[in-house]
């Protein structure tokens, strides 16, 4: 993208074009959302004036290349092109990404901002280095005759990591349907293709900074026609323009005509190479990358707005998350713990005691059969209970759960009848309190699957918990138990630790509210498990 725009540097002018020239890198490799997703970040990363207008300039007019040549978005693309004018009138298109549709696109937002194509040049007429112009769309030159020589004049170098322009012209016309660039650098056994695009009266393409890699690239040039057959070159297979790779530049740096030389990436390692100057060693992410912490980030860089920027950003800490790769998806509880229940007032209590005769036939009741009414002294009834929970973790933060409490001391499995000659009700519940919650990560790591991990949570389900109450000494009924309500609310914390086996280990304490039969109890409870 051309402008002629004067303006001082900006803090992240720099930061941005890396941002820009990897997200049109995504465009052309299909990768429309990344694309979008980057150019959003750069437009968000330039707020309270933190870039030049050209550059924001060039970030709202890439936003309108793909829009319009990605989303088929004619109308949302002229809009990001005419804020693009707005921001620098002399703004236009990369003439390397020009399509018929991005061209007339732009031609409409010209007019929506008033700008006269008689003005500065347009993406529509590019020059060339011999003098002579094409109009029009620019799509590729007119087809003529076959025969035409392609004139190209070679980089003496380029700096590693720093993008390789190549451009060639016919000396004549040419009748091309595609026109290739093979190209192998330093490591690569064989080719790779890449379509050149017309710009300026001839073709011109950006190696990637991937490939530009420290000892060499080679690289052969072929115009192909409809059917396939070789009309003009430069170089071959056997015989394919050499570029020495450098760490230092001794020649001016090359460019595509009316461009700017290329900006150097963040360092990236080679195939099947590693090493302290590689990215790897650091963050797999280079410059202008989405990130969400410095730790993401390559050698020499850093997370800023949520981009891989140059520097060191004043910390070496993460800015955020350090384990974002993943979390843990499932765990699963086993433990067992304690229960205190509050007894105050006079709350009722039963005894499972029958009368039988020799039969086995029932004879009668006593009391404490019954639910009868004593005093009992106020204080905290303990429970022992068995638990195992079992939690699906929806995001980094959110878990929902199922969990179940076994009290193996409760008095028995019926609830005896409250007048004389009453049923004998079932109570399936009175070793169980089943429960459901919703469970919530405060750490900063989130439901990391190693580490310290604390959440809170809040829930509800069903079943009874059933302390012994601390009888008078005059009262002699060793099964006497408390009796609950069904209904349960629950609330509190836990904390897990989690181990790179899978396994974990960890404590909560859980405030437990039984109801309409009211009981208060304090569970805290021990567990192992594991995760996924």
């Amino acid at each position: 993208m051309a402008s002629t725009a004067s303006a001082q540097q900006a803090p992240r002018d720099r930061q941005t074009r890396g941002m820009i020239q990897t997200a049109m890198e995504d465009y052309q490799n299909l990768e429309i959302d990344r694309a979008l997703e980057r150019l959003n970040l750069a437009l968000r990363g330039c707020a309270n004036n933190a870039c030049s207008p050209a550059v924001v300039a060039r970030v709202h007019m890439s936003l309108g290349i793909v829009q319009v040549g990605g989303q088929q978005d004619t109308a949302a693309g002229v809009a990001s092109m005419g804020r693009a004018l707005q921001a620098d009138s002399n703004a236009e298109p990369d003439p390397l990404l020009v399509t018929s549709e991005i061209s007339a696109a732009f031609r409409q937002a010209q007019g929506q901002s008033g700008r006269s194509n008689g003005g500065a040049s347009n993406a529509s007429t590019s020059s060339n280095t011999s003098g002579s112009s094409n109009t029009g769309n620019v799509s590729r030159p007119p087809p003529p005759s076959a025969g035409s020589e392609l004139m190209h004049t070679p980089a003496p170098e380029q700096l590693e990591n720093t993008p390789l322009p190549i451009y060639v012209m016919p000396a004549g016309q040419l009748s091309a349907e595609h026109v290739y660039v093979f190209f192998r650098g330093t490591g690569r056994t064989q080719y790779q293709r890449s379509e050149m695009r017309a710009m300026g009266g001839g073709y011109g393409i950006e190696l990637p900074c991937g490939e530009i890699i420290q000892g060499s690239i080679d690289y052969y040039v072929q115009a192909q026609d409809s059917g396939g057959s070789v009309v003009a070159g430069v170089g071959s297979d056997a015989s394919p323009v050499h570029i020495p790779i450098v760490t230092t530049r001794q020649h001016a740096a090359p460019s595509l005509p009316n461009r700017a030389p290329p900006a150097t990436c963040g360092e990236e390692c080679p195939p099947g190479m590693s090493g302290p100057s590689c990215r790897g060693a650091h963050g797999s992410r280079g410059l202008g990358d989405v990130c969400s912490a410095n730790n993401e980030c390559g050698e020499g860089l850093y997370c800023d707005a949520g981009a891989c920027a140059e520097g060191s950003g004043g910390s070496t800490e993460p800015s955020g998350p350090s384990n974002t790769s993943r979390f843990s998806r499932f765990t699963i509880d086993i433990g067992g713990g304690l229960g205190l229940a509050f007894l105050s007032g006079r709350p009722a209590y039963a005894q499972q005691r029958v009368l039988v005769d020799s039969m086995g036939v029932r004879r009668g009741t006593t009391c404490g059969n019954y639910v009868c009414y004593e005093s009992i002294e106020p204080g905290f009834a303990p429970t022992g209970y068995l638990a195992g929970a079992v939690r699906y973790n929806i995001n980094r933060r959110i878990g929902v759960g199922v969990g179940v409490r076994f009290q193996f001391d409760s008095a028995g499995w019926t609830i005896e009848p409250t007048m004389p000659g009453g049923a004998t009700r079932s109570n399936p519940f009175a070793n169980l309190l089943l429960s459901g919650r919703l469970y919530y990560a405060v750490t900063p790591d989130g439901w990391s699957p190693t580490g310290v991990t604390a959440s809170v949570f809040v829930g509800g389900g069903v079943g009874q918990i059933e302390p012994k109450p601390a009888l008078p000494p005059n009262v002699t009924r060793p099964g006497a138990h408390v009796l609950s309500g069904f209904g349960n609310a629950n609330v509190g914390g836990r904390v897990e630790y989690g181990m790179r086996n899978g396994f974990h280990v960890g404590g909560e304490v859980a405030l437990q509210f039984m109801f309409p039969t009211f009981l208060f109890d304090i569970d805290v409870t021990g567990f192992v498990g594991f995760h996924l």
